[in-house]
């Protein structure tokens, strides 16, 4: 319907179009075998374009080093998709200053849409995503199917804005556009770029940019990125062109917006500013005349307190698998950083208290009694890893879960998180689905805990053989007395575990299935107790050649299973043949040589679940064995 719409529109002429040089301009573009110099000839025709192209060149370009003094120069820099974009957009300001819908603020639109523009380039540029040339054009292109409507209906548009402006504001501008026409400004705005041949995502960037969760994109993908920049830079245009009492209502919610995309306050009012000082000087080179409006920092600090408080910034709920509330510190600096993290994990059902660095945080911990701790590594005073150091020191605090947060996902900064006592950690901006699949663990582990401090509250009321029986109970249910490892039953349910970890989490995960060479003629041959003896050597062999994540089991009889957390199957099979050598090396009873052969197996599509990994690995093993025994098989 909508499509039906719009090329009725289209084929009756009533919408905003490139006219004359841009028109030709575009139409060349269009062609694939046109040339750089073919373009910049035909721009050059037309003195004011070139001269405006050259300036915005120049502004765009502004890393260079060398200015951009040609046409020629423009388009060899910006590369003929931006060149066409840019003339596209240049010949609609152009042709769109004024019109027939008398409600309708040509000027003040085009205000807007210039600002939506300058602050989605500059805001692409502080999350370092590039492509801030394309972001101009797509800020500034955003809501042109507003500019549309008016141009197409201008007299029924007129009534409809009046509408929209009355008290009653249960029913949107959006709301009262399909009714009257069929389609709204959003709809129509995408429709207008498929046809200008801007790319898919730009086209789902406008039709979602005023409510980004009704789009099925993916949180913290590109896409999904370029969508909420282009909705945070909507809402600061919108804010800053707003009356000042209006303003300060739409503060709040635009700097929260902007912490969950990752710009910090600090951050977000530098990148304002910026914009605010870009949009005075690009206002004249696009011949728009707009009223000033006050730096983003002096907005900020000229909004009443009272308007200081959490809202709703349309951030999803936390999917966790168990609904066990947590008791949650948020350690962190940046004011609306926290808030929006306070948002995700209040409406997920947990009580959560905050402080804005490690030292406040260290005087919360006796009477708040976190469980988790979730923590910034750049704060003043105290920073996230010496407040982790300084958790563990203290023996009362190490049980604590501490996640840490990142700007990047550096390897090494990984690792000095975990070397500092951090249990795990997030990178900003904190993606929803991430944090709920951490959480999910840790309120497993932490349900775990108290259950586990509950149950030892009620065994310390017990008589203490009672209690060492049933410690011994608990202990022999689990592991194997001959060996000491951890059962089959223990196996069975760590290799289930690490099967759902593996699948949330996209880790790799391996197994190894082992089994002693020619056992039975042991047993045969010096008796069962040597056998045994030999059963407990070759664990030992096996536990202290495995890596420290690896766990160990006996399975039966002479048969152990290996399971190898974060092993990709070429790791796998090189700690397999480690520990086949070690064995073979090793030292038995009555100076036997012990061999074993193993079968590995790792986590691949088509296995489903953890029984089918096993089954794998045991088909391998029986490959061994068929090949000679004492060797690997790993595919």
């Amino acid at each position: 319907m909508v499509n039906v719409k719009f090329e009725e529109l289209k084929a009756k002429d009533r919408l905003p179009s490139p006219k004359g040089m841009a028109l030709k301009i575009i139409q060349l573009t269009l062609k694939e075998d046109v040339t750089t110099q073919e373009i910049a000839h035909a721009i050059k025709t037309d003195p004011a374009l070139s001269g405006r192209l050259i300036k915005m060149a120049n502004v765009l370009m502004s890393y260079q080093t060398r200015p951009i003094v040609s046409i020629t120069d423009a388009v060899m820099s910006l590369g003929l998709s931006i060149v066409r974009n840019m003339v596209l957009s240049l010949s609609l300001v152009e042709g769109s200053r004024d019109g027939a819908c008398r409600k309708f603020d040509y000027q003040n639109f085009w205000s807007q849409s210039l600002l939506m523009a300058i602050a989605a380039k500059n805001f692409v540029e502080g999350r370092r995503m590039g492509a801030a040339e394309e972001m101009f054009i797509l800020g500034l292109l955003g809501q042109v199917g507003i500019l549309g409507l008016a141009t197409a209906y201008p007299q029924e548009y007129s009534l409809i804005l009046e509408k929209n402006r009355a008290v009653d504001t249960n029913i949107t501008l959006t709301d009262l556009e399909r009714t009257e026409f069929g389609l709204d400004h959003n709809q129509l705005s995408k429709e207008m770029l498929a046809d200008w041949g801007l790319p898919q995502i730009f086209q789902i960037a406008v039709l979602h940019h005023e409510n980004p969760a009704l789009s099925d994109l993916v949180e913290g993908n590109r896409n999904w990125h370029v969508l909420n920049i282009l909705h945070i830079a909507s809402y600061f245009s919108k804010a800053c062109l707003s009356h000042e009492q209006q303003r300060y209502k739409m503060v709040q919610k635009l700097i929260l917006s902007a912490a969950r995309l990752g710009l910090e306050t600090d951050v977000f009012t530098e990148l304002g500013d910026k914009t605010v000082q870009e949009w005075r000087e690009w206002s004249k080179l696009f011949g728009i005349h707009s009223t000033d409006i006050p730096l983003f920092k002096e907005i900020l600090q000229a909004a009443p307190p009272t308007e200081l408080e959490i809202v709703d910034i349309g951030t999803p709920e936390i999917g966790v698998e168990t609904c066990y509330a947590l008791r949650i510190l948020l350690v962190e600096d940046d004011y609306a950083t926290t808030l929006v993290l306070k948002i995700l994990l209040t409406k997920a059902g947990h009580t959560v208290a905050t402080a804005s660095d490690g030292v406040e945080a260290l005087t919360m911990l006796d009477k708040f009694m976190p469980q988790l701790i979730i923590t910034d590594w750049h704060m003043p005073k105290m920073n996230g890893i010496e407040f982790c150091k300084a958790l563990r020191y203290n023996e009362l605090w190490r049980n604590i879960h501490v996640f840490v947060m990142m700007t990047q996902e550096n390897s090494d900064r990984i690792e000095e998180a975990f070397d500092a006592g951090a249990s795990d950690y997030l990178t900003k901006p904190v993606n929803s689905k991430v944090l709920g699949a951490r959480l999910s663990v840790t309120q497993r582990m932490v349900q775990l805990q108290e259950e586990l401090k509950g149950e030892h509250q009620q065994l310390r009321t017990i008589a203490a053989q009672l209690a060492a029986s049933n410690q011994r109970l608990q202990q022999m249910a689990l592991t194997d007395v001959l060996t000491e490892l951890p059962n089959r039953r223990h196996a069975n349910d760590y290799l289930e575990q690490q099967w759902a970890m593996a699948e949330r989490s996209g880790r790799p995960l391996s197994c190894m299935m082992v089994d002693i060479d020619f056992f039975k003629k042991v047993n045969d041959t010096y008796g069962h107790k040597v056998g045994d003896d030999v059963l407990k050597q070759v664990a030992q062999n096996l536990r202290s050649s495995a890596r420290k994540q690896d766990m160990v089991c006996r399975f039966g009889g002479e048969e152990f299973l290996v399971i190898c957390p974060d092993a990709q199957a070429e790791q796998a099979y090189q700690y397999a043949e480690r520990l086949r050598q070690n064995v073979a090396a090793g030292s038995t009873h009555l100076d036997l040589i012990v061999t074993i052969s193993v079968g590995v197996a790792s986590k691949i599509p088509t296995l489903l679940n953890a029984e089918m990994l096993l089954q794998l690995a045991d088909k391998r093993l029986f490959m061994a064995k068929e090949m000679g025994r004492n060797c690997t098989v790993g595919s």
